[in-house]
């Protein structure tokens, strides 16, 4: 029929105890990569590379004894750059996008899924305070690691096999930026009482340029991008405030609202895919777009409790017979559940706390803190509401597809494994139950891979994983299970210490690994000679010794 949406799923089993946190803390679910194509799983601690197509083994890793299991942090490597619709694959995209890497508090391990065994290895990367944040740099042969406190941040090479230390970075989240083609570093650190940019040269991370910013407490901070400028949002109660910089520091602008203007300051800030304009997100709930060239308010976006869009269609999510969950259109003006209907929520923000745009920067998803279940979609080119989609349940996470730009993931906090999925170009939202036994517990949606015009998408939590097929041409599809490894696997088989074995391959030889300061030793050699200090930083590699 024209039209239809149909569905294949296949059912993973996977042990509570097996799986590995996904990038962060005090979350367990497998962790696809970024083209979606293969999952990490970790079980009878092995680290697993699975197809997430077919569910076929591409990769087992033995982890080392010592590392703690769970591991706080699992994390692809990405591109340092902006993903638009019109992305085409290459070889050097293809190949490096298929490396990952695991760390506990003191202790670093990178893998590359073309390579049988452990690529590299950090260990003691801080000796006095633990591991906050670890992540890939600009290239995967490049590490980012932060330690506790904002004490200092580390920049490891995997290939001079050195690292550049920073002192006093900012612990936000968006505290550094990269310039897309160039790779060009923008950091902001706080040595004392003022906030500093530095801009970094790429791969030596010389110091270029150092700027004091004159901020209360910056709070993030973005390359544009085409790479020529750079936003800088301060705290909250500096009110609403966003600094245009450019490409090499130098302040150009400050968007500001003037003084006699009561508001509660800048939630959230995204530059736009296509470089058009950047978004400025408040805590009032309004969503400004400036335009790049002056940085002039091209439009602004409310986010009204009662919704009225003539000639458009609002949504909204009806619950049926056995918890069946469909989308009906609802008469205008529609009205959004307020926060106080859900008192359970965990939504301690106000104002805008999510705004996304889609590949290629057309279209703007969006929610207020105060209507927590309602998605807002909007034409940025025209500024129209498209469509307005009312839950029953608060708004977990809302994802794009990377390749169909008006395919949006939408996952809410219910308690059945469904999926929520718009598209334009379809008659209405749909919703996609999956088979995931109870009890389910913490959920997490992401899309998978895209081929012959099949989009995949999974649901997991802590003890189990569903994935889903979707076709477009409406072919009707059955859904199948499919058995992982993992079965049979009780858990006093997962972390006993006792049946670990360190399985992991002899260390190939290799000159000390160089810090900033100090070569950092600890290589063992073919000849079985140990050089054992504190901060060592092991490089493995098939067949030959580290270079």
């Amino acid at each position: 029929m024209a039209g239809q949406r149909t569905f294949l799923c296949w059912f993973h089993p996977f042990d509570a105890r097996d799986l590995l946190a996904n990038r962060g803390p005090a979350s367990q679910f497998p962790v696809p990569s970024n083209d979606g194509a293969y999952l990490a799983v970790i079980a009878n601690s092995q680290l697993l590379i699975q197809s997430s197509a077919t569910g076929e083994v591409i990769q087992a890793y033995v982890q080392p004894l010592g590392f703690a299991t769970p591991c706080k942090w699992i994390s692809w490597y990405r591109e340092r750059r902006t993903p638009t619709a019109h992305d085409e694959e290459s070889s050097s995209v293809s190949s490096t996008s298929q490396r990952l890497l695991l760390a506990d508090d003191t202790r670093i391990m990178v893998f590359d899924t073309t390579r049988p065994q452990l690529y590299a290895e950090i260990s003691g990367a801080t000796t006095l305070t633990k591991l906050a944040r670890v992540e890939f740099g600009r290239t995967p042969d490049e590490l980012m690691v932060f330690s506790d406190f904002g004490f200092k941040m580390q920049i490891w090479s995997l290939t001079t096999k050195r690292a550049v230390e920073i002192k006093d970075p900012k612990a936000c989240s968006s505290s550094f930026s990269y310039r897309p083609k160039t790779g060009h570093l923008a950091l902001l650190t706080r040595p004392a009482a003022h906030d500093v940019l530095l801009i970094m040269a790429p791969i030596t991370y010389d110091i270029l340029g150092a700027l004091e910013l004159g901020t209360v407490d910056a709070r993030g901070i973005a390359y544009s991008p085409d790479g020529n400028w750079i936003a800088v949002w301060d705290t909250a109660s500096a009110g609403c405030r966003v600094l245009l910089l450019t490409a090499d520091g130098h302040h150009f602008k400050t968007y500001s609202l003037p003084d006699d203007d009561l508001n509660l300051g800048v939630s959230t800030v995204q530059w736009n895919p296509n470089g058009e304009c950047l978004a400025v997100g408040d805590h009032d709930g309004n969503i400004t777009l400036l335009r790049t060239n002056t940085f002039a308010p091209q439009s602004m976006f409310p986010h009204p409790a009662t919704i009225e869009a003539p000639g458009k269609t609002i949504w909204q999510e009806e619950i049926g017979q056995s918890l069946a969950r469909s989308y009906t259109a609802a008469p205008q003006p529609a009205e959004s559940p307020s926060v106080a209907l859900f008192p359970a929520t965990k939504e301690k923000m106000s104002g805008v706390t999510l705004m996304k745009f889609n590949a290629s920067g057309t279209l703007l998803a969006s929610k207020h803190a105060a209507t927590p279940s309602t998605l807002w979609i909007r034409s940025v080119h025209s500024g129209q509401l498209l469509t307005a989609l009312i839950h029953h349940s608060p708004i977990k996470s809302v994802k794009w597809h990377h390749k169909i730009e008006d395919l949006l993931l939408i996952q809410c906090a219910i308690p059945e494994p469904a999926i929520h999925v718009w598209r334009a170009s379809w008659s209405n939202p749909q919703v996609v139950r999956l088979p995931l036994k109870a009890p389910l517990g913490q959920m997490s949606a992401t899309w998978l891979s895209f081929d012959d015009h099949i989009v995949r998408l999974m649901l997991s939590n802590n003890t189990q994983s569903a994935i889903g097929r979707i076709r477009l041409d409406g072919q009707e599809m059955a859904w199948k299970e499919y058995t992982g490894l993992q079965d049979g696997l009780g858990p006093e088989d997962m972390f006993d210490e006792g049946n670990s074995v360190d399985l992991s391959p002899v260390k190939p030889p290799g000159s000390g690994i160089e810090s900033n300061e100090t070569p950092a030793l600890g290589l063992s050699t073919q000849l079985g000679h140990s050089l054992e200090v504190e901060d060592t930083f092991q490089f493995r590699r098939q067949g030959q010794a580290a270079t």
